[in-house]
């Protein structure tokens, strides 16, 4: 940064740039000290500069913490976005303005899990362009990646035969001009915690096919109760049923192909159009058709998603 190498050539210290929370964003770990105006302290200045605190590895005099103040002003807001490293940024409130041409295309993924995977992952990564942040809820990978499948089914596979952790991906879109690092992060991390609110435990989840799951979990309770209301009594009998659930989830996953959905099933193909007939009868939907199987995995997913 521009100013803060100008402040250390002009002071012969050296410099560092902290949020009001002690958060480290650009210069030498000097040692945090919240002050409201200006403080002497161990030998090193410390100086509230708007939302910073500068902190200086020697005392300095009014005049030079006058010209510390003037630089900052005048330069650390337009610079305050390049100034903060990525984890800094996945944890916190930044601003959209101060990410825009930062990242361009990369793209993150989002391990759902409470194990923590980042010292495995870094020693996977090692010789790549990649960050690995962690949080309280799982792990960001943050790389360029042309195939974010393949990334991801290639690290399920890597952390189970390690850890024999089953694992839960999340994904975003690329990096883009009005699409920054950490709408990405965000998308990344909605996908995967979606997918886990619908009691998937393994699996890539890309935020474009979780889109409708998105929509319908950020709709009020009180809409979805209007629309459920009076209708889809028999819903919940289906759902307390893991064997009609499952049956109609295998045949989602076989496009609707009955004979090849019995087959990973392992059942008869009567035994499964009983199933089916079962859950038309409850439901008043024939799954087996595209329109009313979209309904009824709908129905399902507001259960799983607004469920307390």
């Amino acid at each position: 940064m521009a100013f803060c190498e100008n402040l250390k050539s002009a002071l012969k210290a050296n410099i560092a740039v902290y949020d009001l929370n002690g958060n480290i964003l650009e210069g030498e770990n000097l040692g945090f000290v919240y002050t409201k105006d200006l403080e002497y302290k161990d030998g090193l200045t410390y100086i509230n500069a708007s939302k910073y605190i500068i902190v200086i590895s020697k005392e300095i005099s009014q005049d030079a913490i006058n010209l510390v103040r003037m630089l900052v002003l005048a330069n650390i807001e337009e610079a305050a976005g390049f100034m903060q490293p990525l984890e800094y940024i996945l944890k916190n409130d930044v601003s959209s303005d101060s990410l825009r041409g930062r990242f361009s295309d990369y793209s993150v993924l989002y391990i759902k899990s409470k194990a923590n995977f980042k010292e495995l992952l870094e020693s996977i990564y090692e010789s790549t362009d990649t960050s690995i942040v962690q949080d309280e809820e799982g792990t960001y990978i943050v790389k360029v990646i042309d195939d974010l499948e393949q990334e991801a089914e290639s690290i399920i596979d890597g952390l189970s035969q390690e850890t024999g952790s089953s694992v839960l991906i999340g994904a975003s879109r690329k990096v883009g001009a009005s699409y920054t690092i950490k709408d990405a992060a965000n998308h990344a991390k909605i996908s995967a915690n979606l997918a886990n609110l619908l009691g998937f435990k393994e699996g890539f989840y890309h935020i474009d096919k979780m889109l409708m799951y998105g929509i319908l979990y950020s709709c009020s309770d009180e809409s979805v109760e209007y629309y459920m209301n009076g209708g889809f009594s028999g819903f919940y009998d289906v759902i307390k049923d893991k064997e009609l659930l499952d049956t109609a989830e295998e045949l989602f996953k076989c496009h609707l192909n009955v004979s090849e959905a019995s087959r990973k099933l392992y059942l008869h193909r009567n035994t499964l159009l009983y199933r089916l007939e079962k859950i038309k009868n409850l439901t008043g939907l024939d799954v087996k058709k595209f329109e009313e199987a979209v309904i009824f995995r709908t129905v399902v997913a507001l259960y799983k998603l607004k469920r307390r």
